[in-house]
């Protein structure tokens, strides 16, 4: 029988990792599925294979090949039936995307699993938006001829995907409460409202099994900066950024005391953001020195003590705070009124992982 998991960022690969050990699955029957750019690094223990997403295989057809593979139910029923050989599965996911909804409820699939993506399963659930985000452009009720809005839902059922399989929401959360579904995760405080006999909470010690990679080990009491888009992916204000960017340094480095700061961003910010962070870190001492993109900073914690872990909403302050580093966010100096997802729980998350 085939494991497959879905991973597409390093927190999905060591939630993989640690779910392989956990449950002692034998390796050459696990299938990493790997979306986006991410390339897993593992030890010649693994025996696993390793694949590209469909979501990749479909991006690289030419126009003829998306002609060929329009109907997208046919083309990632036979994605799956290549990696599987015919043999039944286990899929562990981390969203439910469209591609998972295939995986999850292909005819070769007999159970699937929730492993931990990041600070979403962190967050209550009880939020039509969240469970809906991948169907965001749509709005609750039609108000008049919307023809762009018909034409897309149109060409989703052409494409195969029924209103029974668009109907399956996004949230990992909601398929916790499934019984036989497990939650796989790094903390008890992850997944809400899952019971006790569904959630496993994984042990960071142990990824070194599988996991083939030099991290880097900062000295005692380094301070780190984790970038994160707030203004190009939820609207902020570039002058309320920059309130809250100068509100969090000021309360962390008053004195404006020399220091170096290990930065990385998160890649998608704007020029703009990362322009006035490194602005705002030169006014208050900060001597920048950037971290490499391939860094798997959850390792880096995991070897590193007393970090002073800054930034805005990333899940790694979560996870740095849980392995004992302190933690400082500019989120709460945000003004609360642009309807984000995680406004109204962020003091949620904040009291259970100590947000300082």
């Amino acid at each position: 029988m085939k494991h497959i998991f879905t991973i597409h960022s390093h927190i999905t690969f060591l939630a993989a990792v640690g779910t392989i050990i956990r449950e002692n699955l034998p390796t050459e029957e696990v299938i990493l599925v790997c979306g986006g750019n991410y390339k897993p690094k593992l030890s010649n223990t693994f025996k696993g294979k390793i694949v590209k997403s469909y979501e990749i295989l479909e991006a690289s057809y030419s126009f003829f090949g998306k002609l060929k593979n329009w109907n997208y139910t046919k083309s990632a029923n036979k994605f799956i039936d290549q990696l599987i050989q015919g043999e039944d599965y286990i899929a562990y996911i981390d969203l439910m995307s469209v591609f998972n909804r295939y995986l999850v409820m292909h005819p070769k699939s007999i159970q699937f699993h929730i492993i931990e993506e990041g600070i979403v399963n962190y967050s209550d659930f009880d939020d039509f938006n969240l469970w809906t985000v991948d169907l965001r452009q749509f709005p609750w009720q039609w108000k008049g001829f919307a023809f762009k809005q018909m034409l897309n839902a149109c060409t989703r059922l052409v494409r195969g995907r029924s209103l029974r399989l668009l109907a399956l929401p996004i949230h990992p959360n909601l398929y916790t409460l499934h019984q036989g579904v497990k939650a796989f995760c790094f903390s008890e405080y992850a997944f809400q409202y899952t019971s006790s006999k569904q959630k496993v909470v994984l042990n960071w010690n142990t990824l070194d099994t599988y996991v083939s990679i030099e991290q880097e080990n900062y000295k005692d009491g380094s301070w780190i900066w984790i970038g994160d888009t707030l203004c190009s992916s939820y609207g902020i204000s570039m002058l309320h950024f920059e309130s809250a960017l100068q509100q969090l340094l000021e309360k962390v480095n008053p004195n404006k005391e020399e220091n170096t700061i290990y930065l990385k961003f998160r890649g998608s910010e704007s020029n703009e953001e990362k322009e006035i962070t490194l602005q705002y870190l030169a006014n208050y001492n900060f001597k920048v020195e950037f971290i490499a993109s391939e860094t798997i900073m959850e390792l880096a914690f995991l070897k590193s003590k007393n970090l002073k872990v800054c930034g805005i909403r990333s899940s790694l302050l979560i996870y740095a705070n849980l392995i004992g580093h302190a933690t400082y966010s500019l989120y709460p100096y945000i003004p609360n009124d642009y309807g984000l997802n995680l406004d109204k729980n962020y003091s949620i998350i904040s009291k259970k992982v100590g947000f300082i």
